[in-house]
């Protein structure tokens, strides 16, 4: 008597052919949402004291699964050149994964980074690595500063503001924004949004930082467009580098 067991008699089987009797399906896999999302990168302050700087980060995700670009951008003052890193990756589900490269202040510098997305939260975080490590650069007459080995990001859809209280407004050429307990440093960029959708070029038109507390700037300094579209940017962070605040505003140059 041939006693091997039928496939089909398995307790897996039978409960699967359950489901499918009952019209019960298997739950699918979660997709995080896509579009514009913008936020920043920020140099780990445990293995960077000296300057631990934020900068900006946006990303262009597809709603499904599928590859995506983006840019981080490390230019801080005038007299450096821009200096753009090109961001790649892949969207499966609610996480990400890439790496990103590019040439800053004449050094190759690359490295890989990954997140994911958080419902609950709305928004995308995660880290990132310099696979060069940390270095220390020197423009004379310009600026002197250390490029961090690693940091975190987070991401989130423009206009989306954290808290919901911390809101941008622009008017004329002024940026405005609410001021924030324990704030020591302002992150403020510019980004063109038609750059960043083409996924060609470098979408970050203007970024600076204010090492102190501040509730407006003014964007004359950007040389914007006027009756071009852009999006403000502004992340206020703490004396650790920890974000308080962060927010963006489509606005029309005037």
């Amino acid at each position: 008597m041939n006693k091997t067991k039928s496939l089909w008699s398995t307790p897996t089987c039978l409960l699967a052919l359950g489901l499918l009797a009952l019209g019960g399906q298997v739950a699918a896999a979660p997709v995080a949402p896509g579009g514009l999302y913008v936020g920043y990168y920020q140099e780990d302050p445990r293995t960077n004291p000296e300057d631990p700087m934020p900068g900006a980060f946006l990303l262009k995700l597809p709603e499904q699964d599928a590859a995506f670009d983006g840019a981080m951008y490390f230019t801080f003052v005038g007299c450096q050149t821009s200096n753009v890193g090109k961001v790649k990756g892949a969207k499966a589900g609610v996480d990400l994964k890439g790496s990103w490269s590019g040439r800053i202040d004449g050094s190759d510098q690359s490295g890989p980074y990954e997140g994911k997305y958080d419902a609950a939260k709305g928004y995308y975080a995660g880290t990132y690595a310099n696979s060069g490590g940390k270095q220390f650069k020197n423009i004379p007459g310009c600026i002197k500063y250390y490029i961090g080995p690693n940091g975190s990001w987070e991401m989130f859809p423009v206009e989306q503001n954290q808290p919901a209280s911390f809101k941008v407004a622009v008017n004329g050429a002024t940026m405005t924004w609410p001021a924030v307990a324990n704030a020591a440093m302002t992150l403020v960029y510019v980004i063109d949004p038609a750059v960043a959708q083409a996924g060609t070029g470098n979408p970050i038109v203007y970024q600076t930082i204010l090492m102190r507390p501040a509730t407006s700037f003014s964007l004359e300094v950007a040389a914007l467009n006027k009756g071009k579209q852009y999006i403000a940017v502004a992340l206020i962070n703490s004396r650790s580098a920890a974000r308080l605040a962060i927010s963006s505003k489509r606005f029309v140059a005037q």
